[in-house]
């Protein structure tokens, strides 16, 4: 933990007068297309992989990590375990508690999550917002995620979250989350373009 710590400590640390998020304005309804569907409980379900880069507030890559997840279906909604490993060699779990309010609608609560998630799926699209606490300096830090999914083909989904403080962009996190054993019709008839 105390190296994520000490990069967002670092990122903070050099904000200065930085640029704010670009993200405030987007919604589900205005970034999002129809097809293919993004349901979180289907798509979650099971196992699924990422792979993911952090880029300080220069853009520049930090750090880069792996996660499975293990997602299983309750009466009300869902629950979601992480297991990260970053290139570091640090380890983290986090385990997300998700219940369905509305229909695209869900709240999320997780062990280092201040307060309750906001969840908002539409066509494609998958966002989540969150307050997330970070160690630092013997006590915690709120950083803000505004935590953008698109589901593109073939069971991949590009994931994109915006990390800030008092509404300063401090850094990104980019994955692509893959469904082992999904079919891949996409893939494929590009592949036999080149035949």
């Amino acid at each position: 933990m105390r190296s994520r710590a000490l990069l967002f400590a670092l990122a903070l640390t050099t904000v200065g007068a930085g640029g704010l998020s670009g993200c405030a304005s987007l919604d589900v309804a205005n970034n999002s297309r129809p097809q293919p569907a993004f349901e979180l409980e289907s798509y979650f379900t099971g196992e699924t992989r990422a792979y993911g880069v952090f880029e300080d507030r220069s853009g520049k890559v930090s750090r880069t990590f792996s996660v499975v997840t293990r997602g299983t279906p309750t009466a009300d909604g869902f629950v979601l375990d992480e297991r990260f490993l970053w290139n570091d060699g640090e380890r983290q779990t986090r385990t997300w508690t998700f219940r369905k309010i509305d229909n695209g609608l869900y709240e999320g609560r997780a062990q280092d999550v201040a307060g309750t998630a906001r969840i908002e799926t539409g066509g494609d699209a998958l966002r989540i917002r969150y307050l997330l606490n970070l160690p630092y300096q013997g006590g915690t830090i709120k950083v803000r995620f505004d935590d953008w999914s698109h589901l593109i083909a073939d069971g991949v989904a590009i994931n994109r979250a915006d990390v800030s403080k008092f509404g300063v962009h401090v850094g990104r996190v980019t994955l692509s989350f893959i469904k082992p054993g999904h079919p891949a019709p996409v893939a494929e008839s590009l592949v036999r373009d080149f035949k």
